[in-house]
């Protein structure tokens, strides 16, 4: 169990969980500042936690478009990498996030489209 203390809340108080801390708990995730896609493999998802990863939220309240947004992203996603290469105008090391209810950039990620018959291949 993570937690080893009781909390009172009182009624009406607001809670937020926090979300980006949990997604990076090393409880849950080896190496959480790592890009690792294969997280999310059939395979691996059958070892973790059903809460570690909680996007929509989680239990019988959860996002009702959840299924819609994932499928929308996919299909975007799908065609812009199909049709362009992305290229970072920003520095990724430069970024900077605000931690809010959801996490941000704090400027705006800039991101050159080029059409991949006009993109030369490194």
């Amino acid at each position: 169990m993570l937690f080893s203390e009781s909390y009172l809340v009182p009624a009406g108080a607001d809670v937020v969980i926090d979300i980006i801390h949990l997604h990076k708990n090393p409880d849950f995730w080896p190496n959480p500042e790592v890009f690792d896609p294969d997280r999310f493999l059939p395979e691996h998802v059958q070892e973790r936690h059903p809460f570690a990863y909680i996007p929509f939220s989680a239990g019988s309240r959860n996002c009702i478009g959840q299924r819609f947004a994932m499928m929308e992203l996919k299909t975007v996603i799908g065609i812009l990498v199909h049709n362009f290469y992305l290229e970072p105008i920003d520095h990724l090391k430069d970024v900077r996030f605000l931690m809010d209810i959801i996490i941000h950039p704090k400027q705006p990620m800039r991101v050159k489209f080029v059409p991949i018959e006009d993109a030369q291949v490194l």
